[in-house]
């Protein structure tokens, strides 16, 4: 079985929250043997006999501040043989923040974030903070927090043939 060359895929993430769709699902992009679907669904959270249950609304309409979202990329391999190294870069969309639910690192993923637009990506990002200290600037590196993340991404080792794997993160709209 041959292992093929390396995919990357960025830019999956919603533009904005324009949330209608006309189509009963999103359609798949298809790069280099890879298909890759972004789902939204908007999380209700409700309690039943005493327990917290989840609700998935697929493609809301309309979302309002303080709402969570699960966005979630299923990440197909077509190709018909193994695949190497698949990168999925997908950006938090605008007007939202990280609000937890990432998909951790595995023996066969990890899981890396961007705070600058996605040119760079750390596990922990940092950011500088300037701190006066006997009268002079300094400035630091400091955990940046969630918060502050522009993009999410996922290296994966390999896709099997025909493998599936599902991705995903939680954003709170602004």
């Amino acid at each position: 079985m041959g292992v093929a060359p390396r995919v990357l895929l960025t830019g999956l993430g919603l533009a904005g929250l324009t949330l209608a769709q006309s189509a009963p699902g999103p359609a798949p992009v298809i790069r280099n043997g890879v298909s890759f679907v972004m789902a939204q669904d908007l999380v209700k959270v409700s309690l039943q006999g005493g327990k917290r249950v989840e609700q998935f609304i697929q493609s809301p309409r309309a979302v309002q501040s303080g709402d969570i979202l699960r966005e979630e990329i299923t990440v197909r391999n077509v190709r018909g043989k193994a695949i190497a190294q698949v990168t999925v870069g997908v950006p938090i969309p605008r007007e939202t923040v990280l609000s937890g639910g990432v998909t951790p690192d595995s023996a066969r993923w990890t899981v890396a974030y961007s705070v600058d637009g996605g040119r760079t990506y750390s596990p922990k990002p940092t950011r500088g903070v300037t701190v006066t200290e006997n009268g002079t600037g300094i400035t630091r590196q400091q955990p940046a927090p969630p918060e502050t993340y522009t993009n999410v991404r996922w290296t994966v080792t390999d896709l099997k043939k025909d493998e599936t794997v599902k991705l995903g993160f939680r954003v709170r709209v602004r």
